[in-house]
């Protein structure tokens, strides 16, 4: 069967409001806790359990497109940050491991351009449950944004606000492609699947998601931090990137224009600025 994948994603309805969206620019990732129904989560970890499997033989069944690509929530997210007709995975990965299992090295996938945009997700399905124990993979919040090499991150061990995908059997989670992440040590004897596909844009971004009708662009918080890095004296250096982000996502990236100093987006994101700043009018209209 060849796949028109673009046809099969059609009909995926967006699931994330205007802040949902803001909240992925800023932390690269989200969690679709035990989404997957149990008994889609024992198909598919039976299926992987067998010596002569191919894994990427799933992408092309009829049942996991429905029930876990298509599933209206990840196809809701999927959705909501790529556009209509969004372009399902035609491989996949299986990071499997059985028994015990030393940790791996903080890295960044190949092709990682840290850009202000988003025309590819990186997802992550478990379809069995994840403890600390079974070497959950860990994600570093905000680090889509963070230019970094990849032999750069050879050295690093514990990161503080690293986040492990401990999680329910049937938990998914979705990344922008270049978040830093790695193995963790798996110490216990059982078997742990994690599938991993992407997920690409098809059309040109813009605005329609959920839209909050509230939702307020001057004043919105584009500020984030964590405390890998360094807390709140540092967490103005991800407004410009989030905002640009997040507007280049509504469609508008020709409309963002940042005067520098404490204008808008530090502004927003800090109401003492707020009052000294004329230009946010005029910067933050959508």
């Amino acid at each position: 069967m060849v796949l028109d994948t673009q046809r099969a994603s059609s009909g995926a309805k967006p699931t994330m409001t205007d802040p949902h969206v803001l909240d992925f620019c800023k932390k690269g990732f989200l969690l679709l806790e035990g989404v997957i129904p149990d008994s889609t989560n024992q198909w598919v970890f039976e299926y992987l359990d067998r010596k002569d499997t191919d894994k990427n033989q799933l992408v092309q069944d009829k049942r996991f497109i429905e029930e876990v690509l298509l599933h209206p929530e990840v196809a809701g997210v999927a959705r909501s940050l790529l556009g209509a007709h969004f372009q399902l995975p035609d491989w996949m990965a299986n990071h499997r491991l059985v028994g015990p299992t030393p940790s791996k090295q903080w890295h960044i996938d190949g092709g990682s351009k840290f850009e202000r945009s988003c025309n590819l997700l990186q997802v992550f399905y478990i379809p069995q449950e994840n403890t600390l124990e079974m070497g959950p993979t860990l994600f570093l919040p905000g680090s889509h944004l963070v230019p970094v090499a990849r032999e750069e991150l050879d050295h690093f061990g514990h990161l503080a606000s690293q986040t492990a995908t401990i999680a329910p059997a049937g938990s998914v989670f979705v990344t922008a492609y270049s978040i830093w992440h790695r193995q963790s040590e798996k110490t216990d004897g059982s078997t742990r699947n994690l599938l991993k596909w992407e997920f690409w844009r098809t059309v040109p971004p813009k605005r329609d998601w959920i839209v909050d009708a509230n939702f307020d662009f001057a004043h919105a918080d584009y500020s984030y931090t964590n405390d890998y890095f360094c807390g709140p004296t540092r967490k103005w250096q991800s407004v410009l990137r989030v905002a640009e982000m997040f507007y280049w996502l509504c469609g508008k990236s020709d409309d963002f224009h940042v005067v520098g100093g404490s204008g808008w987006p530090f502004s927003a994101s800090d109401p003492g600025l707020w009052a000294k700043s004329e230009s946010v009018s005029i910067n933050s209209r959508i």
